[in-house]
C-alpha cells in the first residue's frame, strides 16, 4: 500500500495564507509519485476552532484532490471538535466504530492493510479507546497502520512536551508493542517531521504542518514558535509491505 500523509492545516489559523500556498503544491507532489497514492491521511488539527464552516472549507480544499483520484481521511486533533467533524464530513471517515468511546474513531482496509483513525483530541485516549483498540488488533491478520493527532513519544521540543503531550502515551505504546501487525503509527502535532521507534522495532512518524513549522529549538523552556527559516511544508509517502513501513519526505512550495 501506498499512503499520502500530511497534518495540522488549522483551516481558519492566521496561517491560512501558507497552507494555501502549501496546497497548491499538494496536487503535483501526489501526481509526481508513481504509483499515484489512492488515499491520503490528514492526522488531525484540521481546522483552527472546529467549527462547520471551516470543515466545509477543509471540503472545498480536498475537492481539488478529486481529479487525481486520491481519496481523504482523517482523524482530529486538539483544535477539532470531533462531533461537529463526524456530522459535516462523515465521508473523510472510515467505518466509524461507536463502541471506541468518540464519535471520530473509525477503521478501513486498504489494499490490505488496516487503518484505524484514533481521537486524541482531548490529549488523552482514554481506557474505552484503548481497550476497543487492543481488540482491533488482536483480531487483525495483515498490518495495521495507526493513526492520531498526538505524538506517542516525546518530541524534544519543551512547550509540546509539557503543555500539550498525549497524556496516557504509554498506554499507547503498551497496547501497540503487545500486536507484531502493527506496522506504524502516524501522527501530527508537533507540526515537524520527527521519526522514531518503538521497542526497536515500531515506526512512529510524525508529518510536518501543512499551516507553519516550528523552529528546531531543542533547549529546555524553550516555547513553540514559527521557523524564521520558512521551512517548506511537507508530503510524507508511506510504503507498507512485506519489509514493513518506509517512508519518503517530499517538500511542498512555500
Amino acid at each position: 500500500m501506498i499512503l499520502a500523509h500530511a497534518s495540522d492545516p488549522h483551516v481558519g489559523s492566521i496561517h491560512d495564507e501558507a497552507l494555501l500556498s502549501a496546497w497548491r503544491s499538494l496536487p503535483g507532489a501526489l501526481d509526481g509519485v508513481r504509483p499515484r497514492p489512492g488515499l491520503l491521511m490528514l492526522t488531525g488539527d484540521l481546522t483552527d476552532h472546529g467549527t462547520a464552516p471551516e470543515y466545509r472549507r477543509l471540503d472545498d480544499l480536498l475537492s481539488g484532490l478529486d481529479g487525481l483520484g486520491v481519496r481523504c481521511r482523517v482523524v482530529a486533533g486538539n483544535h477539532d471538535d470531533p462531533a461537529v467533524l463526524r456530522e459535516t464530513l462523515p465521508h473523510l471517515f472510515g467505518e466509524v466504530a461507536d463502541d471506541a468511546g468518540s464519535p471520530a474513531v473509525w477503521t478501513e482496509v486498504v489494499d490490505g492493510v488496516t487503518l484505524v483513525g484514533l481521537d486524541s483530541s482531548s490529549g488523552t485516549l482514554g481506557a474505552t479507546q484503548l481497550s476497543w483498540l487492543d481488540g482491533v488488533l488482536a483480531a487483525a491478520t495483515g498490518p495495521v497502520l495507526v493513526a492520531l493527532h498526538h505524538p506517542p513519544f516525546p518530541t524534544g521540543l519543551h512547550q509540546l512536551d509539557t503543555e500539550w503531550p498525549l497524556v496516557d502515551a504509554a498506554a499507547l505504546r503498551a497496547v501497540v508493542a503487545r500486536h507484531p501487525v502493527v506496522a506504524g503509527v502516524l501522527c501530527g502535532h508537533d507540526h515537524r517531521h520527527i521519526a522514531t521507534v518503538l521497542d526497536g522495532r515500531v515506526p512512529l512518524v510524525s508529518a510536518p504542518a501543512l499551516s507553519w513549522r516550528p523552529r528546531l529549538d531543542l533547549r529546555p523552556g524553550e516555547p513553540l514558535t514559527p521557523s524564521p527559516s520558512h521551512e517548506p511544508a511537507g508530503l510524507l509517502i508511506h510504503v507498507v509491505d512485506e519489509l514493513g513501513l518506509r517512508t519518503h519526505h517530499l517538500p511542498l512550495a512555500h
